[in-house]
């Protein structure tokens, strides 16, 4: 069986579980770890914090739940 990328890590992973996004009403596909500590994809924070504003995702900004470069202003505003 081939292996599938976390949608928030993406690490090759063996097992993956479906989760729903806690900011965005979207299946994601996370490891374990991902799920564990309640990391959201990146790209999901992003999308978020342009269609509600960035108070909505500012915990997750602060707290770095997620993978990957630091989230920008110009990011969620663009």
């Amino acid at each position: 069986m081939d292996k599938v990328l976390c949608y928030s890590c993406s690490k090759s992973k063996n097992e993956l579980t479906a989760k729903k996004s806690s900011l965005l009403t979207i299946n994601l596909l996370l490891c374990k770890s991902c799920s564990d500590n309640k990391i959201e994809p990146r790209w999901i924070i992003i999308l978020a914090g342009r269609q509600f504003g960035s108070d909505y995702v500012k915990e997750y900004i602060a707290k770095k739940k997620y993978v990957g470069p630091d989230i920008t202003a110009s990011e969620l505003l663009i």
